[in-house]
């Protein structure tokens, strides 16, 4: 779990750089998993990356059925300028 939150945030990060934006404009923040128990005692790695980037934004935590095949976890945001 600690491995893929990791690769997530970094993806998303990158996907958001790439894209002409910045974290600190992340309004809205989707955490999807499939093991929620698994993700709370790692959910500071998510918490820190917020903090660094000065997000305020709203968050969901969802725990799911499935994700795409190996995946525990996935994230969705919404990010403005």
């Amino acid at each position: 779990m600690e491995s893929q939150i990791k690769l997530a945030l970094q993806n998303l990060e990158q996907v958001i750089t790439e894209a002409g934006y910045e974290c600190s404009g992340i309004v809205r923040l989707n955490i999807y998993t499939t093991a929620t128990d698994e993700l709370w005692p790692h959910f500071n790695l998510i918490q820190d990356w917020v903090a660094k980037h000065g997000m305020k934004q709203a968050t969901t935590l969802l725990e799911v059925k499935s994700l795409f095949e190996t995946l525990k976890v996935e994230l969705e945001a919404t990010v403005v300028k």
